[in-house]
């Protein structure tokens, strides 16, 4: 079985049992046993959820240090434009490009020009799509990874075209190599991720081989590093000192922009994994056969309320607005350019995202018949009143415990009570 990489842990020592986390985890991958809290390596998305669920803060997010950063010779960081909408409107965000070069950074990238084409190319791909609709987007990895567990028969929905973070980061790869005269090991990229997903897509993606990023730090952890340098370089900052060729496009961190910037007529927004779910569950069902594209965020709001994120995502997003309003620059795109691309797979993942495979699912079908049956047999035996004192999040997910020999029908009170009674 795959072993699957994950960007938060469990600390023991912290962790009291508080089941807050289990009833949030929207793909019941926790589990609560001996007072701990589990996490199933298989039937997590990395949607992050669980980390300020926890009252006691024990469970953390794994990220790479910046310190990391110096076994490169030459450093690229590449920031989410979330990062921008953590700081006030008034702070142009080129001053933070200079704060990460006083840091050691050699260059940094901005992503907004790599999500302008990804969107056009997307309208442009949708416009050709003949097969079962609606698309979903592959930007958020939580959600890809959400349907690779919860909706199997989803996948093939998944957009298959790559994230503006990953073209970017493919893009320094293949330029800088040859202009600064070094091999492409000698080179990181460093991502700046807003939530453990991201890191996640980098560390071990569902969609290819590997990622083109060597890193990734958390917008938190960075936060801290950058914020005792803005006031001095706002001080000295004079708006001359911004390149001719700086392009910034921070709008997309907000649910929906991506999808406005589409210009598409059948699109819908959503955020949120109940709410997600519940879209998922429509388009199951053949209820959203009028919609061409669904843009699907894991965090309410979208990726400004990221888990790694330090601002209020309400004040985030009038940040992001504002900034929009003073610094975004428009990039002008040849169509023609984007249709070759789109034709040569350039815009393209590297592979189809598949169902994962878990050892909740079977691939023996009479085993999964049977299983499936004596969950059923063992559910109707159960209050069904879902109180998670077993330390199952559901008595769904007790009797799915029980049938692959998890759990022991005295883990439930009641009927722990019923076996003493007789």
């Amino acid at each position: 079985m795959t072993q699957f990489y994950h960007a938060h842990k469990v600390l023991e020592e912290k962790c009291h049992g508080h089941m807050s986390c289990m009833r949030r985890c929207p793909t019941q991958a926790i589990r609560v046993k001996w007072g701990k809290a589990i996490i199933s390596d298989e039937l997590c998305v990395d949607c992050g959820i669980c980390i300020p669920a926890c009252p006691s803060n024990a469970i953390v997010p794994i990220t790479d240090p910046l310190a990391e950063i110096s076994r490169f010779k030459y450093k690229v960081v590449v920031p989410s434009s979330v990062l921008y909408s953590q700081f006030e409107p008034n702070i142009h965000p080129y001053i933070i490009h200079l704060i990460f070069k006083k840091l050691g950074f050699d260059e940094v990238i901005d992503i907004g020009s790599f999500y302008s084409a990804l969107t056009r190319a997307l309208c442009r791909y949708i416009g050709t799509y003949q097969k079962r609709r609606p698309l979903i987007s592959s930007q958020c990895p939580s959600i890809l990874r959400l349907i690779q567990v919860r909706y199997p028969d989803l996948v093939e929905l998944g957009l298959p075209l790559d994230v503006p973070r990953e073209l970017a980061a493919r893009e320094i790869k293949k330029i800088l190599p040859a202009r600064l005269g070094l091999k492409p090991e000698d080179i990181g990229i460093i991502y700046v991720a807003p939530c453990p997903a991201k890191i996640v897509s980098i560390k071990q993606p569902a969609e290819k081989a590997r990622s083109w990023f060597d890193g990734a730090v958390s917008i938190r952890d960075v936060y801290s590093v950058l914020l005792p340098h803005i006031a001095e370089i706002k001080e000295k900052f004079d708006p001359s000192q911004v390149p001719e060729g700086f392009a910034f496009k921070g709008s997309w961190a907000i649910l929906g922009e991506g999808t406005r910037g589409a210009e598409m007529e059948n699109w819908l927004s959503v955020s949120g994994l109940d709410h997600v779910m519940k879209i998922f569950d429509d388009i199951e069902n053949s209820r959203l056969r009028n919609i061409d594209f669904v843009e699907a965020l894991t965090c309410m709001l979208g990726c400004i309320n990221g888990p790694f994120t330090v601002e209020n995502p309400y004040i985030a997003r009038a940040n992001s607005i504002r900034q929009r309003a003073k610094y975004e620059s428009s990039v002008e795109l040849d169509d023609a350019d984007i249709d070759r691309k789109l034709e040569e797979g350039y815009f393209s993942l590297g592979n189809p995202v598949l169902p994962r495979p878990t050892k909740y699912f079977d691939t023996d079908l009479e085993t999964s018949i049977k299983r499936m049956r004596e969950r059923e047999r063992i559910y109707h035996k159960l209050r069904q009143i879902d109180c998670g004192c077993c330390g199952a999040p559901t008595c769904m997910a007790f009797a799915e415990d029980l049938v692959r020999g998890e759990a022991q029908l005295t883990d439930c009170i009641y009927l722990y009570q019923t076996w003493n009674e007789e």
